[in-house]
């Protein structure tokens, strides 16, 4: 409790220090910006692409389990609690064109808008929002009286 106690006060003192950032340290913060963006970028391409292959395997080994079975005279009620419907597979590539649609857009504003920074997170976090806006207007079941 003691080195908490004592932790915070060196905490504040040094955050009132950087309160008012010089140059050198407003450019530091500009490259930290950048430098997580790019490592965030690089993140999310590693999983864009990952998840492309899971779904790629899971499709091809799914086929294969689908004619396996087939050979095998089990019933058609078993294969279809087994497998997930393609309407799954559908619903899954429109809720990822709306967002990296969307992501694709977002990043050509960011471009735009070149000081990079708290606006691009902003400009980012809204046309995310408006992808996922998108994918539920266009995926929601229309109403049969209408």
């Amino acid at each position: 409790m003691k080195k908490i106690v004592s932790l915070i006060p060196l905490l504040l003192a040094g955050l009132i220090a950087s309160a008012n950032p010089s140059a050198d340290t407003a450019a530091a913060g500009n490259e930290t910006v950048l430098f997580t963006l790019n490592a965030l970028a690089i993140l999310l391409v590693i999983y864009i692409a990952s998840s492309f292959l899971l779904a790629l395997v899971r499709l091809f080994l799914g086929d294969r389990l689908r004619r396996t079975l087939l050979e095998k005279d089990a019933s058609e009620e078993v294969i279809t609690r087994m497998l997930p419907p393609a309407d799954s597979m559908r619903q899954n590539a429109l809720q990822w064109c709306c967002l990296l649609l969307a992501a694709g857009i977002g990043l050509s504003i960011c471009y735009y808008n070149q000081p990079l920074g708290l606006n691009s997170a902003v400009i980012m976090s809204f046309s995310l929002a408006a992808g996922l806006l998108a994918y539920y207007l266009i995926s929601k079941p229309k109403k049969s009286g209408q």
